[in-house]
Protein backbone atom coordinates (compact mmCIF):
# COMPACT_ATOMS: atom_id res chain seq x y z
CA UNK A 1 0.00 0.00 0.00
CA UNK A 2 1.11 3.38 -1.43
CA UNK A 3 1.13 6.65 0.79
CA UNK A 4 -1.72 8.17 -0.60
CA UNK A 5 -3.62 5.00 0.02
CA UNK A 6 -2.71 4.48 3.45
CA UNK A 7 -3.89 7.92 4.13
CA UNK A 8 -7.12 7.29 2.24
CA UNK A 9 -7.53 4.16 4.55
CA UNK A 10 -6.95 6.19 7.87
CA UNK A 11 -9.54 8.77 6.47
CA UNK A 12 -12.11 6.37 5.31
CA UNK A 13 -11.74 4.65 8.78
CA UNK A 14 -12.44 7.77 10.43
CA UNK A 15 -15.45 8.37 8.48
CA UNK A 16 -17.32 5.60 9.10
CA UNK A 17 -16.25 6.10 13.08
CA UNK A 18 -17.63 9.69 12.88
CA UNK A 19 -20.97 8.38 10.92
CA UNK A 20 -21.75 5.77 13.35
CA UNK A 21 -21.28 7.48 16.28
CA UNK A 22 -23.52 10.06 14.59
CA UNK A 23 -26.37 7.30 13.80
CA UNK A 24 -25.90 6.02 17.54
CA UNK A 25 -25.94 9.37 19.14
CA UNK A 26 -29.69 11.39 19.71
CA UNK A 27 -29.74 14.56 18.09
CA UNK A 28 -29.73 16.74 21.42
CA UNK A 29 -26.10 15.63 22.16
CA UNK A 30 -25.15 16.41 18.56
CA UNK A 31 -26.57 19.71 18.24
CA UNK A 32 -25.34 20.94 21.56
CA UNK A 33 -22.44 20.66 24.30
CA UNK A 34 -22.17 18.31 26.91
CA UNK A 35 -23.32 20.13 30.29
CA UNK A 36 -22.96 17.85 33.22
CA UNK A 37 -22.88 18.28 37.11
CA UNK A 38 -20.94 17.11 39.04
CA UNK A 39 -18.96 16.88 42.75
CA UNK A 40 -15.48 17.54 41.74
CA UNK A 41 -14.08 19.90 38.77
CA UNK A 42 -12.18 17.78 37.07
CA UNK A 43 -12.38 13.95 36.81
CA UNK A 44 -15.72 12.49 35.90
CA UNK A 45 -17.40 11.13 39.38
CA UNK A 46 -19.99 9.08 39.62
CA UNK A 47 -22.36 11.11 41.53
CA UNK A 48 -22.60 12.94 37.72
CA UNK A 49 -25.77 13.86 36.19
CA UNK A 50 -26.49 15.34 32.51
CA UNK A 51 -28.02 18.74 32.58
CA UNK A 52 -29.41 21.17 29.85
CA UNK A 53 -28.67 25.20 30.58
CA UNK A 54 -31.81 27.55 30.41
CA UNK A 55 -29.13 30.53 29.79
CA UNK A 56 -25.93 30.98 28.48
CA UNK A 57 -23.43 30.67 31.37
CA UNK A 58 -20.47 32.55 30.21
CA UNK A 59 -23.03 35.24 29.65
CA UNK A 60 -23.26 37.94 32.31
CA UNK A 61 -26.34 39.37 31.30
CA UNK A 62 -27.72 36.10 31.17
CA UNK A 63 -26.86 35.11 34.49
CA UNK A 64 -28.37 38.78 36.10
CA UNK A 65 -31.94 37.56 34.99
CA UNK A 66 -32.15 34.99 37.37
CA UNK A 67 -34.66 36.05 39.51
CA UNK A 68 -34.03 38.08 42.32
CA UNK A 69 -37.72 37.22 43.95
CA UNK A 70 -38.45 33.51 43.80
CA UNK A 71 -41.55 32.02 46.18
CA UNK A 72 -40.73 33.15 49.67
CA UNK A 73 -37.10 34.16 48.80
CA UNK A 74 -36.06 37.63 48.23
CA UNK A 75 -32.49 38.59 47.20
CA UNK A 76 -30.08 41.35 46.11
CA UNK A 77 -26.98 41.93 44.59
CA UNK A 78 -23.35 41.69 46.17
CA UNK A 79 -20.74 43.65 44.58
CA UNK A 80 -17.51 40.83 44.13
CA UNK A 81 -14.25 42.62 45.20
CA UNK A 82 -11.66 43.89 42.89
CA UNK A 83 -9.09 41.92 44.23
CA UNK A 84 -11.42 38.38 43.93
CA UNK A 85 -11.38 39.11 40.53
CA UNK A 86 -7.80 39.67 39.91
CA UNK A 87 -6.92 36.88 41.90
CA UNK A 88 -9.55 33.91 40.24
CA UNK A 89 -10.04 35.84 36.95
CA UNK A 90 -13.02 34.74 35.71
CA UNK A 91 -14.94 34.48 32.56
CA UNK A 92 -18.04 35.19 34.50
CA UNK A 93 -18.99 35.71 38.44
CA UNK A 94 -21.64 36.70 40.11
CA UNK A 95 -22.80 37.29 44.05
CA UNK A 96 -26.07 37.86 45.73
CA UNK A 97 -28.07 37.09 48.91
CA UNK A 98 -31.24 35.65 49.61
CA UNK A 99 -33.52 35.36 52.40
CA UNK A 100 -37.00 35.09 53.38
CA UNK A 101 -39.85 37.35 56.00
CA UNK A 102 -39.09 34.59 58.47
CA UNK A 103 -35.14 35.12 59.10
CA UNK A 104 -32.77 37.99 57.76
CA UNK A 105 -30.19 35.40 57.87
CA UNK A 106 -29.30 35.35 53.92
CA UNK A 107 -28.48 32.05 51.98
CA UNK A 108 -25.45 33.39 49.93
CA UNK A 109 -25.42 32.29 45.99
CA UNK A 110 -22.12 32.64 44.55
CA UNK A 111 -22.06 31.52 40.76
CA UNK A 112 -18.14 31.88 38.94
CA UNK A 113 -16.98 30.55 35.59
CA UNK A 114 -14.02 29.89 34.11
CA UNK A 115 -11.35 27.97 32.24
CA UNK A 116 -8.93 28.95 34.54
CA UNK A 117 -8.36 25.83 37.08
CA UNK A 118 -7.00 27.82 39.56
CA UNK A 119 -10.59 29.21 39.89
CA UNK A 120 -11.56 25.80 40.90
CA UNK A 121 -9.20 25.03 43.46
CA UNK A 122 -10.67 22.90 46.75
CA UNK A 123 -13.13 25.98 48.47
CA UNK A 124 -11.55 24.02 51.53
CA UNK A 125 -7.90 25.66 51.06
CA UNK A 126 -9.94 29.42 51.21
CA UNK A 127 -11.62 28.91 54.33
CA UNK A 128 -8.22 27.58 56.21
CA UNK A 129 -6.20 30.42 54.61
CA UNK A 130 -9.13 32.96 56.22
CA UNK A 131 -8.79 30.78 59.49
CA UNK A 132 -11.90 28.71 59.25
CA UNK A 133 -11.91 24.78 60.86
CA UNK A 134 -13.25 22.50 58.38
CA UNK A 135 -15.66 20.16 60.80
CA UNK A 136 -17.44 18.03 58.23
CA UNK A 137 -17.39 16.96 54.91
CA UNK A 138 -19.76 14.72 52.44
CA UNK A 139 -22.07 14.81 49.65
CA UNK A 140 -25.78 14.83 50.04
CA UNK A 141 -28.88 15.25 47.28
CA UNK A 142 -30.24 18.42 46.30
CA UNK A 143 -33.84 17.92 45.42
CA UNK A 144 -34.76 20.42 42.67
CA UNK A 145 -38.28 21.85 42.36
CA UNK A 146 -39.59 20.38 38.93
CA UNK A 147 -43.09 22.33 38.81
CA UNK A 148 -40.19 24.87 37.74
CA UNK A 149 -39.55 23.51 34.34
CA UNK A 150 -41.96 22.20 31.61
CA UNK A 151 -40.63 20.33 28.75
CA UNK A 152 -42.39 22.50 25.83
CA UNK A 153 -41.31 20.11 23.20
CA UNK A 154 -42.90 16.88 24.53
CA UNK A 155 -45.77 18.71 26.84
CA UNK A 156 -44.74 17.28 29.81
CA UNK A 157 -44.85 18.64 33.52
CA UNK A 158 -41.55 17.73 34.64
CA UNK A 159 -41.09 16.25 37.81
CA UNK A 160 -38.93 16.23 41.05
CA UNK A 161 -34.95 15.77 39.84
CA UNK A 162 -32.13 14.99 42.36
CA UNK A 163 -28.72 15.80 41.85
CA UNK A 164 -25.62 15.65 44.06
CA UNK A 165 -23.89 18.18 45.63
CA UNK A 166 -21.13 18.59 48.13
CA UNK A 167 -21.94 19.54 51.94
CA UNK A 168 -19.01 21.58 53.81
CA UNK A 169 -19.59 22.54 57.57
CA UNK A 170 -17.17 25.00 59.06
CA UNK A 171 -15.72 26.71 61.86
CA UNK A 172 -14.77 29.90 63.49
CA UNK A 173 -14.47 31.32 66.76
CA UNK A 174 -17.31 29.44 67.69
CA UNK A 175 -19.59 30.01 65.06
CA UNK A 176 -20.85 27.62 61.93
CA UNK A 177 -21.36 28.24 58.14
CA UNK A 178 -22.86 25.69 56.07
CA UNK A 179 -21.97 25.19 52.18
CA UNK A 180 -23.41 23.44 49.47
CA UNK A 181 -21.62 23.39 46.43
CA UNK A 182 -21.23 21.45 42.90
CA UNK A 183 -19.44 21.80 39.31
CA UNK A 184 -20.89 22.79 35.62
CA UNK A 185 -18.64 20.89 33.60
CA UNK A 186 -18.78 21.67 29.72
CA UNK A 187 -17.79 18.58 27.50
CA UNK A 188 -16.88 18.61 23.99
CA UNK A 189 -16.63 15.15 23.15
CA UNK A 190 -14.16 14.26 25.87
CA UNK A 191 -13.51 13.65 29.32
CA UNK A 192 -11.75 16.93 30.22
CA UNK A 193 -13.78 20.17 30.94
CA UNK A 194 -13.28 22.69 28.17
CA UNK A 195 -15.04 25.60 30.78
CA UNK A 196 -15.80 24.97 34.14
CA UNK A 197 -18.89 26.68 36.66
CA UNK A 198 -19.25 26.41 40.02
CA UNK A 199 -22.49 26.90 42.26
CA UNK A 200 -22.12 27.58 45.73
CA UNK A 201 -25.00 28.50 48.15
CA UNK A 202 -23.99 28.68 52.09
CA UNK A 203 -25.40 30.34 55.27
CA UNK A 204 -24.50 30.75 58.80
CA UNK A 205 -25.81 28.18 60.97
CA UNK A 206 -28.59 29.34 63.00
CA UNK A 207 -31.41 27.51 64.81
CA UNK A 208 -29.26 24.15 64.50
CA UNK A 209 -27.78 22.38 61.63
CA UNK A 210 -30.20 20.86 60.59
CA UNK A 211 -32.97 23.69 59.98
CA UNK A 212 -29.83 25.66 58.54
CA UNK A 213 -29.21 22.80 55.97
CA UNK A 214 -33.35 22.46 54.55
CA UNK A 215 -33.05 26.56 54.16
CA UNK A 216 -30.31 26.08 51.91
CA UNK A 217 -31.43 23.33 50.10
CA UNK A 218 -34.67 24.55 50.06
CA UNK A 219 -33.50 27.76 48.56
CA UNK A 220 -30.97 25.86 45.98
CA UNK A 221 -33.93 23.79 45.27
CA UNK A 222 -35.82 26.81 43.84
CA UNK A 223 -32.63 28.80 42.41
CA UNK A 224 -31.30 26.20 40.41
CA UNK A 225 -33.98 24.84 37.67
CA UNK A 226 -33.55 28.77 36.45
CA UNK A 227 -30.28 27.66 35.86
CA UNK A 228 -30.64 24.51 34.24
CA UNK A 229 -33.13 21.52 33.95
CA UNK A 230 -32.36 17.76 34.01
CA UNK A 231 -31.88 15.23 31.04
CA UNK A 232 -33.97 12.59 32.33
CA UNK A 233 -33.58 11.13 28.42
CA UNK A 234 -31.00 11.43 26.17
CA UNK A 235 -33.41 11.11 23.24
CA UNK A 236 -33.44 8.27 20.70
CA UNK A 237 -30.42 7.76 18.42
CA UNK A 238 -31.00 9.54 14.67
CA UNK A 239 -30.54 5.63 13.30
CA UNK A 240 -34.02 5.24 15.49
CA UNK A 241 -35.15 8.27 14.29
CA UNK A 242 -34.62 8.22 10.61
CA UNK A 243 -36.14 4.62 10.81
CA UNK A 244 -39.15 5.89 12.66
CA UNK A 245 -40.03 9.07 10.28
CA UNK A 246 -38.69 7.25 6.50
CA UNK A 247 -39.30 4.23 7.31
CA UNK A 248 -37.64 1.82 4.66
CA UNK A 249 -36.03 4.82 3.19
CA UNK A 250 -34.68 5.69 5.99
CA UNK A 251 -33.36 2.08 6.61
CA UNK A 252 -31.99 2.61 3.14
CA UNK A 253 -30.38 5.89 3.40
CA UNK A 254 -28.49 4.14 6.82
CA UNK A 255 -27.28 1.31 4.72
CA UNK A 256 -25.94 3.32 1.39
CA UNK A 257 -23.88 5.99 3.61
CA UNK A 258 -21.88 2.96 5.68
CA UNK A 259 -21.76 0.66 2.92
CA UNK A 260 -20.41 3.07 0.25
CA UNK A 261 -17.08 3.80 2.37
CA UNK A 262 -16.85 0.67 3.79
CA UNK A 263 -16.74 -0.74 -0.04
CA UNK A 264 -14.49 1.55 -0.90
CA UNK A 265 -12.06 0.99 2.32
CA UNK A 266 -12.66 -2.49 1.42
CA UNK A 267 -11.00 -2.12 -1.87
CA UNK A 268 -8.09 -0.52 -0.79
CA UNK A 269 -7.20 -3.16 1.82
CA UNK A 270 -7.46 -5.43 -1.16
CA UNK A 271 -4.54 -3.66 -3.07
CA UNK A 272 -2.53 -4.73 -0.15
CA UNK A 273 -2.83 -8.45 -0.64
Amino acid sequence: MDEKDQYRTVALILLLTVIIIILLSPPDVLLQRGIMVDTTPSYTSTERSWVKTVMELGESEAIERLPLEIGEWRGYRVEVEENVIETLKPEMMMERAYYTPESPNPVWLLIIRAENRSAFHDPKICYRGSGWSVVNETRVPLTLNGSKWVSKDRGEDGGDAVIMVNRLLIEKNDRERLIMYFYLKELIFASSPEMITIVRGETMVENGIGASERRVKNFMGEILPHLFIPQRDRGDPVALLLYRDYGLIGLLIEFLIILLPLTYLGRLLKRTM
